[in-house]
């Protein structure tokens, strides 16, 4: 039995890529147990992730530019597709306040279920 290969389809329309969809994306400093950056993209997470820790404009390299030995430093990031439907930014907000206090549910079935990846990651 032969599994099919199929093409991952990365669209470039007018020489830009073409974002995937709508990410939350957590930073877990695996030696500290600790979340070092909380963040949302709408492209691919992995590619997200590379350009934190190796673009030089900290606009775009926000980790490299925050925790300046990051590159040589073991994380877990933990991305999250949001629904279609949800507001990245807003939705960032309430993960970022909802982590703040993460033993108070914040009422949005979406960022509660994050929550607690996050926690049970953190365990």
């Amino acid at each position: 039995m032969s599994d099919r290969v199929e093409p991952r389809i990365i669209e470039v329309r007018g020489g830009r890529v073409v974002p995937t969809g709508s990410w939350l994306y957590v930073w877990v400093d695996l030696a500290q147990r600790t979340i070092v950056h909380v963040g949302g993209t709408a492209f691919d997470p992995e590619l997200r992730t590379h350009v934190h820790l190796t673009d030089d404009d900290p606009a775009r390299g926000r980790v490299k530019a925050q925790l300046p030995p990051a590159a040589d430093g073991d994380f877990d990031v933990l991305a999250f597709r949001l629904p279609s439907s949800a507001d990245r930014a807003i939705a960032k907000t309430a993960l970022i306040a909802a982590l703040d206090d993460i033993d108070r549910p914040s009422g949005d079935e979406v960022i509660d279920e994050i929550v607690q990846s996050v926690r049970r990651h953190l365990a």
